[in-house]
């Protein structure tokens, strides 16, 4: 599920900012080399801000799990793979150098490509469903990826998540 503007252009902004100021980048395992920061403790309360936004929307109790920020540049991929940080999860754009088309593909029952704008997230069942970012097509590209575990009620007899919502 998309939802729009789920950041606030002063939420991007202070996240950009942040990020800019932050010293403890490092080099991303995934998205091999892109500067990256695990549980940077100035996510923390936009991990909040946005789990209520997903509770809201989804009528899911959320527990907060996982952050992560990358900072991509042109070229930039990162291969199919499913989370093992968290079971729910929520990409969001934070800035993007110019208004260029920067694919995410989510292999659900068919692939699904994904576009995101500057404020935009995409949530879903990241430890089930296998996606993949294809090359950078933009210059610069800040992302945020926020993990949370689910309440158990949701969870039927065979384990799986309820994903009807999505």
């Amino acid at each position: 599920m998309i939802i729009r503007n789920i950041l606030s252009d002063l939420d991007k902004n202070d996240i950009y900012n942040l990020w800019v100021k932050y010293l403890n980048k490092v080099p991303d395992h995934q998205t091999i080399g892109a500067p990256s920061a695990r549980q940077a403790e100035f996510l923390k309360e936009y991990l909040t801000k946005v789990k209520k936004i997903l509770e809201l929307k989804t009528g899911y109790k959320l527990s907060e799990r996982f952050t992560i920020i990358r900072e991509y540049k042109k070229g930039d991929f990162m291969k199919k793979h499913i989370d093992n940080a968290a079971p729910f999860a929520v990409t969001i754009v934070i800035k993007q150098s110019d208004s260029k088309d920067n694919p995410l593909v989510f292999y659900n029952t068919e692939p699904e490509t994904i576009i995101l704008k500057e404020g935009d997230g995409y949530c879903f069942w990241g430890m089930e469903v296998p996606h993949e970012r294809l090359a950078v097509q933009s210059d610069y590209l800040l992302h945020v990826y926020f993990g949370y575990s689910v309440a158990d009620k949701l969870i039927s007899i065979s384990g799986k998540y309820n994903k009807q919502i999505l």
